[in-house]
């Protein structure tokens, strides 16, 4: 920040101990006043005025879910840098913060179960460690190939289910924005991203076939094991390329079992203004890994042919 003025503040609101434990507690991911509460022990009108402060000094900001609001970090380069410069001074053997901590996993360990509860009663099944490990070494290498390290400003994961992409791809990306119409999927995403402490994540309610972005809002797009269970596939990769900035990408990830073939995905790619880059079959867990991108892209290395 060039204003000196914005630092003083900045640093006003900083200079005091609640709302400094609010922010090493959100500093793991998205909490809710509630679970804040519980964290901190305080009185929730006195947790939600802090959390006020803080929203209004850009340092935090808020996403409203059907009837509760999840507080998380706001990744404004030069405000987070401060905020993190002064959590690092903080005592590392501080009796007060280590037992926000301790609170802060218990609700972690209470999500996981519920999280646990919750997938086994929906039939859904994680991939194994083995398939997962292919499936993310091969993301990886063809990342590696075409996008610099830490090269995406603001990424966004369609239907994002048990939040895969978002443990992937945190680190490549400033800014992750994971969406899933299911309610409960959502709460799933948000423990993967709590109990990975994937502070540049947050989940939202939203549905594939209309986003609620503007048109090119994103520097690169996923969608993992999305398309396949998809009604109108076409249709959902069309919207997924419409918030998709020119020279942005398009991923695309279908493990084993997919109905989703190569033929039909270069054609709906095509229909969505996109080029195909690369397509990968790749080992028995992975039925398509797909990169695409706009036709203005400058890639490293040749595309494909369209053929």
């Amino acid at each position: 920040m060039k204003d000196t003025n914005k630092i003083v503040e900045l640093l006003r609101v900083l200079g005091d101990i609640t709302r400094l434990r609010l922010l090493s507690a959100l500093n793991s991911g998205e909490l809710t006043v509630s679970e804040l509460t519980q964290v901190t022990g305080l009185s929730q009108p006195r947790v939600s005025r802090h959390l006020k402060l803080l929203c209004e000094a850009q340092v935090l900001g808020r996403t409203r879910d059907q009837n509760e609001v999840y507080y998380r970090a706001k990744v404004n380069e030069e405000r987070r840098t401060l905020v993190q410069t002064v959590l690092r001074t903080l005592p590392q053997h501080d009796y007060q913060l280590n037992q926000d901590g301790e609170r802060l996993y218990a609700i972690l360990d209470q999500r996981q179960r519920r999280v646990t509860e919750l997938l086994e009663n929906m039939g859904i099944r994680p991939l194994s460690p083995e398939a997962q490990t292919q499936v993310d070494a091969t993301i990886n290498q063809m990342l590696d190939r075409y996008l610099p390290h830490n090269s995406i400003e603001k990424l966004l994961d369609i239907g994002t289910g048990t939040g895969t992409m978002l443990r992937l791809l945190a680190g490549r990306a400033r800014r992750i924005v994971a969406v899933e119409i299911s309610r409960d999927m959502r709460l799933v995403a948000r423990t993967a991203v709590l109990g990975e402490g994937l502070a540049n994540c947050t989940v939202q309610e939203g549905n594939m076939y209309a986003l609620n972005f503007p048109k090119d809002a994103f520097d690169m797009v996923t969608m993992d094991r999305v398309l396949g269970t998809a009604k109108e596939a076409s249709r959902a990769l069309r919207e997924g390329s419409r918030v998709l900035k020119p020279g942005g990408h398009l991923l695309v990830v279908e493990t084993a079992g997919s109905i989703v073939k190569e033929a039909e995905l270069k054609t709906w790619v095509k229909q969505a203004g996109l080029r195909p880059i690369e397509f990968c079959e790749a080992g028995k867990n992975i039925a398509l890994v797909a990169l695409s991108g706009h036709p203005t892209t400058h890639l490293t290395e040749a595309t494909i042919s369209d053929e």
